[in-house]
């Protein structure tokens, strides 16, 4: 009876419950096992306790995990996998929920095998919802090197530069949200950092202030951004040796796998959650491909 352990409405021990024949699921051609509770009489199953009970089309889940991590729009992803775009709107919910479970549990096996984590890369991932004017920010941490993303937060910020006084005049005046997100990130931080992290930053003016009140044993090294090169959409930089290339290698990638994150795209955020939910499914799919990466060079 795999590991169901008592009946979903009585609370029976798993002494009452007998297995009851079983029923081919067409929907993946699997033979799922049928139990029934002898103190109530209630009938159910094995899937009644998994993540995609009562989904249907459930081997689209893969294909779309990928997808959403491979620069396509969900429009694309319903056609390719023959569904409603209404149903890979949910699924992209669904599948992000799950992939938070899993980046923890990768982080989590990361520190085991390596040991705690001495050097961060940290910085803001600039992008918008719906229109230039509504900005958004993504303050990212990641690890030096390896590029394993350690968390992030989605905050709208105000319109700056030549679009302030149009944003101000369509949508009025628009809440900075980033130093709470940041000081959430970083909250986040402490419970899987070491107290002595080494972070490398650039010139943002709130970073520091940051690491001295999260980390105060810990240390920071600043580089001033240089002018971005035209591949990868101006976050690599020009010069010959870039000390935050781990994280704006991570952003370049992220533009380049994540279709809203595009700086000339049609496919653009509605909601700052579901650009939270891509992200995360990014993350999960991104840290396969770097571990995969990985063994490939050990071989």
């Amino acid at each position: 009876m795999d590991a169901t352990t008592q009946c979903p409405r009585c609370d029976a021990p798993r002494s009452s419950l007998v297995r009851d024949g079983f029923y081919h699921r067409a929907d993946d051609s699997k033979n799922i096992q049928r139990i029934k509770c002898k103190d109530c009489g209630k009938k159910f199953s094995n899937a009644t306790f998994t993540t995609t009970y009562r989904q249907k089309r459930r081997r689209i889940n893969e294909t779309v995990r990928f997808c959403f991590a491979s620069n396509m729009c969900p429009r694309d992803i319903a056609e390719l996998v023959g569904v409603n775009i209404k149903t890979v709107a949910a699924r992209l919910i669904w599948q992000a929920e799950r992939s938070r479970e899993k980046n923890q549990r990768k982080l989590q096996r990361y520190i085991e095998q390596h040991g705690p984590i001495e050097t961060v890369q940290f910085d803001d991932l600039l992008t918008f919802e719906h229109t230039n004017c509504k900005p958004l920010t993504v303050p990212v941490a990641v690890v030096e090197d390896v590029r394993i993303p350690l968390g992030f937060r989605v905050a709208s910020i105000p319109a700056f530069g030549r679009l302030a006084a149009v944003s101000r005049e369509r949508y009025g005046k628009r809440k900075d949200e980033s130093f709470k997100a940041r000081h959430e990130l970083f909250q986040e931080l402490q419970e899987i950092l070491p107290a002595n992290v080494h972070f490398n930053i650039d010139g943002h003016k709130q970073y520091p202030a940051l690491i001295n009140k999260y980390f105060p044993e810990g240390s920071y090294s600043v580089h001033i951004s240089d002018r971005g090169s035209v591949v990868g959409q101006g976050e690599l930089k020009k010069t010959k040796f870039d000390p935050l290339f781990s994280i704006n290698h991570s952003f370049a990638n992220a533009r380049a796998k994540i279709n809203r994150l595009n700086r000339r795209t049609w496919c653009t955020t509605k909601l700052p959650e579901r650009l939270a939910d891509h992200i995360d499914i990014y993350m999960d799919v991104q840290c396969d491909r770097l571990e995969r990466q990985r063994k490939y060079e050990r071989a």
